[in-house]
């Protein structure tokens, strides 16, 4: 049976602000400023206000389609749904190019701040090194992550408005007249140049697959986005020109070092050039991996090559459409100034938000059953006429080469769908099918008063798990084993794309689903199974405890660790810590429980141990549970009084526990070395079962040196427990928790 696949949508509201942010404070704020006010000198303020004003209809067209249709491909899919495939043709293309220019702006933007400190050789050809490596990083599939952009942005934000309230000061305010002085036509040459400092808008439909709770978090990520930043840019141009003199600051490739520099000196400059080079280079790297997307989105509807969206097996990355996205972007850079690179971007950008805001218009008019957006534009449709006038006037004013850019587009992509795609697309299926994606293979909806959450991944332990995880669910009335197995993707490609070109891995995972169906069906346990296909696994997990309100979740553990940095795992570290439920660790070497005991201390989880060791001896016929607590003999106690201690908490727990005693037997160790004596203790038995505790000596106990030392030396199966987490943590893991559960992977 063919697995229907749930795409993880792990960007939150903080996410969808930061990726839209990050894309428009790059070049917008960097650059353009000095190139713009030698078109429309101190007006050049008004230029960056009109411009986003100019983007709000489009924006606000997103938003509403974005909830509609919350796919790949973002404004191509919106365009090539409404208005067909010839018209999404024309916006996947220009798009493409968009985010190639915008791309290629940055990188040459970084060079030329870049030099402000170190001699180098050639801004292009430094430009070209760079890029040719942020090819290869994405290539390769280097992780990127929300929560970096989410603190990059936060820190330049911090940065440039240090900025703005330490230079308000130093304002000379005479170099505000004239103001108007290049009339309006330079006024709207210089808002040509800077509409692509709102590019983000873009960048933010195309991951629209990923973005939790996007009825909410879309429309209002977008508009705040836009406001702010457009606040922002006004703030910083009005300091600039307030700040440098006309002439210098018109035409300057570092506008913000020269505000700088008389003020704040060396340090002030290099500050700003770190700044500038995090931001830019950050933004031509999204431009890479944001720009593949379309590729894919274009060939999966057949109007393109399919070559274009080919994942590499090893790489698991896009990588036709980045080497080509990339190569074209150092094309770029050695053909064409930066001021033409601007406005040429800009051409493309404003004939896509023309065609979103039609393809707006024809969605109301048609009105098709499926279309029940959540957020719907206001003051339509007087919004996006006001957006397709402007952006037709806009091109008007265009120069040679960007006109020729803008209007060569439109019609390089008509012929190009009328000689290769009309054909080839005519019968494809709809992609508005494949937004629709439901967990799988559950039998009837019943009343399950236990849920268990078991994420599976590796078929050489996997029966084993299952056996044990069936012990657990069997123990309770109506319990219901939910299996989850994610398909993990690198930030360089989308969700759906991995799902509809990966076939060996979508293979691997549905085999995977076919043992767990005989399992359930030889150990009669109630399933469910989940196919998510993600960045991060520990997230989905945490998300699907949440969402299918679970008891408990068990994890499989190998019994050690890869990484330093991690006590049991990458995956399984967040999950413990962050788990709302009861957490189960195991390590499954036997699918029998036999001989078992439970190593009794004082953390609250030691109670959580020893009933779920009583609950796994309840299916054992005429088995014993065995408690053991080891006294360290470097107590200030003699040995007497350290075996009535142990004895006092064995029985401490035991009536805790509620369980029958007659049932359990019990021992007291005394030793000068307690990991060693439990390792010798636990190889006289078959399972072990020790609970976890939050005090920070006995965590680093029970979660650091012990479970990895009896998990690489002990043979048999060894549990876990934490109960479910009912303390209050800390103001701090709080905060972590929050940000981690929206933007992590990334």
């Amino acid at each position: 049976m063919a697995e229907k696949h749930v795409l993880e949508r792990d960007l939150g509201l903080t996410s969808i602000i930061a990726i839209s942010m990050g894309a428009m404070i790059g070049s917008g704020i960097f650059i353009l400023p000095g190139l713009a006010m030698a078109e429309a000198g101190p007006a050049v303020i008004l230029s960056f206000v009109i411009a986003g004003i100019l983007v709000f209809p489009a924006a606000i067209s997103i938003a509403e389609l974005g909830t509609a249709m919350p796919e790949a491909g973002g404004d191509y899919i919106f365009i090539e749904r409404g208005l067909g495939p010839a018209a999404g043709t024309i916006a996947g293309l220009g798009t493409w190019l968009m985010l190639m220019f915008k791309g290629a702006l940055a990188l040459v933007g970084g060079m030329f701040y870049l030099e402000a400190v170190i001699a180098l050789p050639g801004v292009e050809s430094v430009a070209l090194v760079i890029g040719t490596i942020l090819i290869l990083v994405n290539i390769f599939g280097v992780k990127q992550t929300g929560g970096l952009q989410v603190v990059m942005v936060i820190v330049m934000v911090m940065i440039l408005g240090i900025f703005i309230a330490v230079s308000l000061a130093n304002i000379e305010y005479s170099q505000f007249t004239p103001f108007y002085d290049e009339g309006t036509s330079g006024l709207i040459a210089a808002t040509v140049m800077v509409l692509i400092s709102y590019g983000g808008v873009t960048k933010v439909a195309a991951v629209a697959e990923e973005i939790d709770n996007p009825d909410r978090n879309l429309p209002l990520g977008l508009m705040l986005s836009l406001i702010v930043t457009t606040a922002l840019y006004a703030l910083i141009v009005f300091v600039l020109v307030g700040l440098i003199e006309g002439e210098a600051l018109a035409g300057s490739n570092i506008p913000m070092v020269d505000a700088v520099e008389p003020f704040f000196g060396t340090i002030g400059v290099v500050l700003i050039v770190l700044a500038a080079m995090l931001a830019l280079i950050s933004t031509a790297n999204a431009g890479i991996l944001t720009a593949s997307r379309y590729p894919f989105a274009l060939s999966r509807d057949k109007l393109i090559p399919e070559l274009f969206a080919y994942v590499s097996s090893k790489t698991n990355t896009p990588v036709i459409a980045i080497l080509v996205t990339g190569g074209a972007m150092l094309a770029i850079i050695l053909l064409l100034p930066v001021e033409e690179i601007a406005k040429t971007a800009g051409s493309f950008q404003i004939v896509v938000y023309i065609l979103v805001n039609v393809a707006l218009i024809a969605f109301r008019v048609r009105k098709p059953e499926w279309y029940t957006p959540k957020f719907k534009s206001p003051a339509y449709p007087w919004i996006q006429i006001f957006g397709i006038l402007s952006g037709l006037f806009l091109l008007t004013q265009m120069d040679t080469l960007p006109l020729i850019g803008g209007v060569g587009i439109f019609i390089f992509g008509i012929l190009w769908y009328l000689y290769y795609g009309r054909k080839r697309a005519a019968d494809r299926e709809s992609v508005i099918s494949e937004a629709i994606t439901t967990t799988i293979e559950s039998e009837p909806e019943v009343d399950v008063p236990y849920r268990i959450v078991l994420p599976i991944a590796n078929p050489a332990n996997q029966h084993n798990l299952l056996r044990l995880a069936s012990s657990i669910a069997s123990t309770r009335d109506n319990a219901e084993i939910i299996c989850v197995n994610v398909i993990v993707v690198p930030d360089q490609t989308s969700l759906a794309q991995q799902v509809e070109y990966d076939k060996e891995r979508v293979k691997k995972q549905e085999e995977l689903f076919a043992e767990v169906r005989k399992a359930s069906r030889e150990l009669n346990f109630r399933l469910k199974t989940k196919a998510v296909v993600g960045r991060n696994v520990s997230h989905i997990v945490l998300e699907t405890i949440r969402e299918e309100h679970a008891n408990e979740v068990i994890l499989g553990w190998k019994g050690s660790k890869k990484k330093r940095q991690f006590i049991l795992g990458s995956n399984i570290d967040p999950i413990v810590k962050n788990s709302p439920c009861r957490v189960t660790l195991i390590k499954p070497v036997s699918q029998e429980i036999g001989k078992t005991v439970t190593f009794v201390g004082t953390g609250p989880n030691s109670i959580n141990a020893v009933k779920r060791a009583f609950e796994l001896i309840s299916q054992e016929p005429n088995t014993k549970l065995t408690l053991i607590n080891v006294q360290h003999r470097g107590q200030d106690l003699n040995e007497e009084q350290l075996i009535d201690k142990g004895q006092q908490l064995i029985r401490q727990v035991i009536t805790d526990s509620g369980i029958d005693d007659t049932l359990v037997d019990s021992d007291v160790l005394l030793s000068d070395n307690p990991e060693e004596t439990l390792l010798d203790t636990a190889n006289n038995f078959n399972t072990v079962c020790i609970g976890a505790s939050r005090s920070s000596a006995l965590e680093r106990a029970l979660f650091g040196t012990f479970p990895e030392h009896l998990g690489e030396n002990f043979n048999g199966n060894v549990f876990i427990i934490r109960g479910r987490e009912r303390s209050l943590r800390s103001g701090w893991h709080y905060i972590k928790t929050v940000f981690n559960r929206k933007n992590n992977g990334n």
